[in-house]
């Protein structure tokens, strides 16, 4: 292999499977220090959604030419669009391909015989335990390998001279098969010698409806399942099942995927033969072994309790502490002090977001369901356990900082982030495909994607909020704060200014002869009056000092207090802004304006009520003096 990396993909819901395929071909790439690059979608059967092709976008990460090959997990997708999906990036490329299980178009097959180890489970059943009437326990309509499973079965019973006595779905999950169980017993469904399960979590899902209705295993019914998962080894009773071998899988998948790469076969169909391994739920016994494996599992029942209590814990912290995270700089700096306890996702991982999904609103949002953006944020990342500040890096490296190790073979994993139709931006670990196994990858994923969610909308409620706020605080005709404003933000200045020790000026100006201007003038000149006041004080003040329109004609303003002889010249100022602005606009009136302020020092025990009467009482000594000047007293 030239470029020494390779691709997988999956659907990350048939986790077990996943993680046992991987460890074969990790154990092979290893031998050739290849790179393995894992994407995976959690897209549910039957999710024909929005949201499920926002998951397929993973798909569209990766750059098919940058790898020597790729092995897909067919088996594993629960929709045509994963396997079309898969088939357009690669194969059109000519990118060389292997499948796993469920033949795709075109290309090589390495795959389990359903067959052979559903046929020896059927034969136990029928030889070694007499069984007569069997009812299956079928996974997803329209699902190949449960159709073979079903076929070899049938087969067995045939020759038998047997046929079923009945069938449900169980939809490959223990809910499922647990709750169409009842539901058969409960309807007047008959007991059978057995129930045989497409699946192990159907099969620990049969006896649990079973054991709820007082029915026992073996000694009333047999139960069977297929795959060999590790909930089968460790149930009581141990589950009778066929074990497909996935590290074995895995690793004759990898070396096909050489012979791919040497010379490409689309006809290459490789299956080897599964296995029938007796047990408890069959009426066998197990193995000392097996039963040693189901103790150990039993003595650490309290610690992975608690390990999974403690994760459960640590998510519901980060929940907490990031709702209110206003920035993507908010989110790392907070995610800098909270992450540290995130120790199950390793001590290499990264979180990349679209630059644009905490700045731009939904309606510039832009709606894609393929692609991500050029260049992404790296919001939150751990390089050998240390957290990493913000920064931006170019998409097509994939994993932020990837080199390749020369002679060494790693293992990245990469999982979309996304809501509804909101791309997000992925996730990417290094070295931990136990996550897959636990399902703690899916369960992050899902914590992400809620919060990431509800950090967008907090940060847009809180612009809109501002926004409101900055309407009901300023007044229409001016742009300068309104009444609202003087009480929030100008008085709330001058206390400020007072626990600081700092000394502060009220100013309080009134438009002279207001009335006069509305009554012979009319109302339009009055709000041209108001407005060129505004605009002179606004053009007078420092650039330091707060206005605002107190009511009608009124002005107040406030700022830091130099010394005090600088109301004074605050004041004179005015005056000289008045004079410019009027003469801008050759009014056919006069307009002046009466000033008066009041100096607040640190140590007065005034309140702003007191401290706008003394201004005001001040403005109007200086307004009478200009109404005498004008000759109106």
């Amino acid at each position: 292999m030239k470029k020494k990396k390779i691709a997988v993909l999956a659907n990350g819901w048939n986790n077990e499977y996943i993680y046992q395929v991987l460890e074969g071909i990790k154990e092979e790439a290893a031998k050739d220090g290849v790179d393995i690059f894992v994407f995976l979608t959690y897209i549910y059967w039957g999710e024909l959604s929005l949201q499920s092709k926002c998951q397929l976008n993973i798909f569209h990460l990766p750059n098919p030419k940058d790898y020597d090959g790729a092995i897909v997990l067919s088996n594993t997708f629960n929709l045509p669009d994963e396997h079309e999906r898969a088939l357009a990036l690669f194969k059109r490329k000519n990118v060389p391909m292997v499948c796993t299980e469920v033949r795709m178009p075109d290309v090589a097959i390495v795959g389990t015989s359903n067959t052979k180890g559903m046929k020896e489970l059927a034969k136990h059943l029928v030889v070694e335990h007499g069984v007569k009437s069997v009812v299956y326990v079928s996974g997803i309509q329209g699902n190949e390998e449960c159709a073979q499973r079903k076929s070899a079965l049938l087969e067995v019973l045939g020759e038998h001279g047997l046929s079923l006595l009945d069938e449900y779905r169980g939809d490959f999950g223990f809910y499922g098969a647990s709750t169409n169980t009842l539901r058969y017993l409960d309807e007047g469904g008959v007991l059978p010698d057995a129930f045989v399960c497409a699946n192990d979590h159907m099969a620990i899902g049969v006896i649990d409806a079973l054991r709820k209705r007082g029915i026992r295993v073996p000694e009333d019914t047999l139960v069977t399942g297929f795959d060999h998962i590790d909930e089968s080894k460790n149930a009581y009773p141990m589950i009778a099942t066929v074990s497909k071998k996935g590290e074995e899988l895995g690793k004759e998948a990898y070396i096909e995927l050489k012979n791919q790469i040497e010379c490409q076969d689309g006809t290459v169909c490789k299956i080897f033969d599964s296995e029938f391994i007796s047990s408890e739920s069959c009426g066998c016994k197990p193995t000392e072994e097996e039963l040693e494996n189901r103790l150990n599992i039993l003595r650490t029942g309290y610690s992975r309790n608690n390990e999974k209590n403690m994760n459960d814990l640590i998510l519901q912290n980060l929940r907490t502490s990031m709702s209110k995270v206003d920035t993507k700089e908010g989110f790392n700096a907070r995610a800098n002090d909270t992450f540290y306890n995130v120790s199950y996702m390793g001590e290499d991982f990264c979180i990349c977001t679209e630059p644009l999904f905490f700045e731009t609103d939904d309606d510039n949002y832009p709606q894609r369901i393929r692609g991500y953006s050029k260049t992404m944020d790296v919001i939150y990342s751990k390089v050998n356990n240390q957290s990493q500040p913000l920064y931006s890096f170019k998409t097509k490296e994939l994993y932020p900082g990837y080199k390749k190790e020369p002679g060494k073979s790693n293992v990245y994993l990469f999982a979309p982030i996304n809501h509804l139709d909101y791309i997000i931006g992925y996730f990417a670990v290094k070295n931990n495909t136990k996550i897959i196994f636990d399902m703690s990858l899916k369960k992050w994923l899902g914590e992400m994607n809620s919060l990431f969610i509800t950090i967008r909308n907090y940060i847009f409620a809180q612009q809109t909020n501002k926004k409101l706020k900055q309407i009901y605080m300023t007044d229409f005709l001016t742009g300068i704060n309104n009444r609202t404003g003087c009480e929030k933000i100008l008085f709330q200045f001058i206390e400020d200014e007072k626990k600081a020790r700092r000394s502060s000026i009220l100013l309080f100006a009134d438009i002279d002869c207001m009335k006069t201007i509305n009554d012979v003038y009319g109302h339009l000149n009055g709000d041209l009056a108001i407005k060129a006041t505004a605009d002179a004080m606004k053009e007078s003040l420092p650039d330091s000092w707060m206005l605002g329109r107190y009511g009608g004609d009124e002005f107040i303003a406030v700022g830091p207090c130099l010394n005090d002889d600088f109301a004074k010249t605050i004041r004179d100022n005015l005056s000289a802004s008045m004079k410019k602005v009027i003469g801008g606009l050759k009014i056919s009136f006069d307009l002046t304006v009466s000033v008066g302020y009041t100096i607040i020092h640190p140590g007065d025990e005034g309140d702003i009520e007191e401290y706008i009467r003394q201004a005001d009482e001040y403005m109007y000594e200086e307004k009478k003096k200009a109404h005498i000047a004008k000759g109106l007293e």
